[in-house]
Formats: structure tokens, C-alpha cells, sequence
């Protein structure tokens, strides 16, 4: 325990400190319960869709037309979200849901973000009943929840992964199945290799590979020459308002070749720590690098990203401590930068 959080501790011990504490925390779990109350309440209504989910609805619908998924590369909706950009696997995944009317689905998919969000905290083994109310306060977590993005799945993938560790098929599930819908996470293969999970390792690429030549193949492998160019594509679009240290030294006023200079030396400084870390024996520490260097790795970067780092709290302290209120600074951000698509 951090001096901080002993601090924290001392000061609940005293029952007016610890009543004020817990009246905070309710108020906050108001806060939070309201936010996605009035998300679903929208959806049913019809007033607001949700956004990243609605490219994944028309991409399966698509797909049971026989239609192609991709955008083409000049196409203007590109960069605005509307677009669907991501591997086949997502759209395959969204299949029985565009059955259903959109506004039910988007209904499904906001329950099923909630869900999620439980299910990884479970998994990586937290109890504390008020890390789930801060958890539900970070605006990363209601904003991924709300725009029904793919990032929260990612996230109870990781936490899987975690959970999972020690035992070969269930960690190569996890990681395989998020690689193939994203490539986001590869660093957790680059962890297992660190920490000699090598048979765990090879299953998760094996996993991967199956599943993504796997959904191309079921879509006729339609658009994977162009895909590749559809992605930079979007990255020249949109990159400039994503949170990477990239912009980040943009913006400060560095050129660009020192500011694309500054993000590889985080990312790879990140990728060769928790390799270090990891083979001094620091499990736990090396797997919250893994996901901190593919944050920092990651060329676009949106809010919602930061979900994943709901994992990486936890791993570090499955009960209430300051570092989970630290992301309670993103409510300060100025945008959320978000429904992109990706």
C-alpha cells in the first residue's frame, strides 16, 4: 500500500470522514447510473443512436446481402465515423444483432458494455463494491459503453488474459479472438513470449490467424488487398485529433520527425521495460506495461481507448486506492474525439 493510500485509509477511519467518502461515492454512483440511463433512454426513444456501433450494424447487414464491407478509398465518409474500418470479424460478430430492429440492438449492445465492464473487473479479481461506482465515473468507460465501441470486449479480453494466464487454451482464446477483431492488444503476445508462456504464445497466434484469414474468407476475402491502404487512409484523416505523443509534441510545437521520433521512443521504451520487468519475475508489472506500451504504440488513439487502462488498475490494486480516481482528470479533456470508427 502507497503512503497516499494509507493516507486514504486513516482518514475513512474517522466516521464523519468515512461518511462524507461514502455520500461522494453514492453520489457518483448516481451520477454514473443517470449518465447511462439517459444513453439507453435516447436509444429507445430514437432521439440518438449509438454511434460506433451503427457502422458495425450496417457492416453485417452487408454481409447478409452479400455486399461489401469496406468503404472505397476515396470515399468521404472515411473519416467521419460512419464507416465501417475494422477486420471482418466484428461485422460477422454483429450478424444475429442486424437482425434485430436498430434501435433494440443498440438497446443490447449498451446492456452488453455494462456487462462487460463488470465482467472484467470480476475476472481480474476485484470485490471492492465502490471500484465498480469509480469505474462506471471514468468518462473513458461511459464513453466506450455509450458509443457501444468494441473497445470494452477488448478490455474483458485482456482481463482474460490475466486471469487466465497459467493455462494455455483459455489465455490463447482471449488474446486470439481480440487480435483477430483488433490488432490493439499485440503486445500481450509479446508479454506471454517475456514470461516464457511460449506454448501459450504460439496458440494465441495460431488462434488469431485461424480467426482472421477465417472471417475474411467467409466474406470472400472482399477488400483485404485494399485494406491495408483503407487504414492509412484513415490515419492521414483523423490522427491529428487522436491522444498519442504524437500529437501531443505536435502541439507543443516539435517538428514532425521528432514528434514521430518521441512517440516510437515511448512506445518501444514501454515494449522494452516490461519485457525487462517481466524477466526479473514482476508478472503483474509487466502485464500493466504491455498494456501501456499498446496504448502508447497504437497510432490513433481515441477516449475510449483509456478503457483499457480499467484493466491495468485493477491488475495493479483490486481494491479502492487513489490511482483509481487518477482518470477522474479525463472529465478535464476537452473532447472526446470519438465515433471515428476505430
Amino acid at each position: 500500500m502507497t503512503p497516499l493510500d494509507q493516507s486514504l485509509s486513516r482518514l475513512t477511519m474517522y466516521p464523519r470522514a468515512r461518511l462524507v467518502f461514502t455520500g461522494l461515492l453514492i453520489a457518483a454512483a448516481a451520477v454514473a447510473a443517470i449518465g447511462l440511463l439517459d444513453a439507453f433512454l435516447l436509444v429507445v426513444t430514437g432521439e440518438h443512436g449509438v454511434v460506433d456501433f451503427r457502422p458495425y450494424y450496417s457492416a453485417a447487414e452487408a454481409l447478409l446481402r452479400g455486399e461489401t464491407l469496406y468503404p472505397t478509398i476515396d470515399d468521404t465518409t472515411l473519416g467521419s465515423g460512419r464507416a465501417y474500418v475494422y477486420p471482418p470479424l466484428t461485422a460477422i460478430a454483429v450478424v444475429p444483432l442486424s437482425l434485430l430492429p436498430v434501435s433494440v440492438a443498440e438497446g443490447v449492445v449498451l446492456v452488453a458494455g455494462v456487462a462487460a465492464v463488470i465482467a472484467t473487473l470480476l475476472a481480474v479479481g476485484v470485490r471492492d463494491w465502490r471500484c465498480y461506482v469509480i469505474a462506471f465515473c471514468w468518462m473513458p468507460v461511459l464513453s466506450a459503453v455509450q458509443l457501444g465501441n468494441v473497445t470494452v470486449f477488448l478490455g474483458l479480453a485482456a482481463a482474460l488474459a490475466w486471469r487466465f494466464r497459467d493455462r494455455d487454451l483459455p489465455v490463447s482464446i482471449s488474446i486470439g479472438v481480440a487480435l483477430a477483431a483488433k490488432f490493439l492488444l499485440w503486445p500481450l503476445l509479446v508479454w506471454l513470449v517475456a514470461t516464457r508462456r511460449l506454448r501459450a504464445a504460439l496458440l494465441a497466434c495460431a488462434m488469431g490467424a485461424i480467426l482472421f484469414a477465417g472471417s475474411w474468407a467467409i466474406v470472400g476475402f472482399d477488400g483485404m488487398t485494399e485494406y491495408p491502404d483503407i487504414l492509412r487512409r484513415l490515419q492521414g484523416e483523423v490522427e491529428a485529433g487522436s491522444y498519442t505523443a504524437y500529437v501531443v509534441a505536435l502541439e507543443a510545437g516539435a517538428p514532425f520527425w521528432v514528434a514521430r521520433a518521441l512517440w516510437l521512443a515511448l512506445g518501444i521504451g514501454l515494449l522494452g521495460l516490461f519485457v525487462f520487468v517481466d524477466r526479473r519475475g514482476a508478472d503483474r508489472a509487466g502485464f500493466i506495461l504491455a498494456i501501456a506500451a499498446a496504448l502508447a504504440l497504437t497510432p490513433i488513439v481515441w477516449l475510449h481507448y483509456f478503457e483499457l487502462l480499467l484493466v491495468a488498475v485493477a491488475v495493479a490494486r483490486p481494491r479502492l486506492g487513489l490511482v483509481w480516481f487518477v482518470p477522474l482528470t479525463m472529465w478535464f479533456v476537452s473532447t472526446t474525439e470519438s465515433g471515428n470508427g476505430t
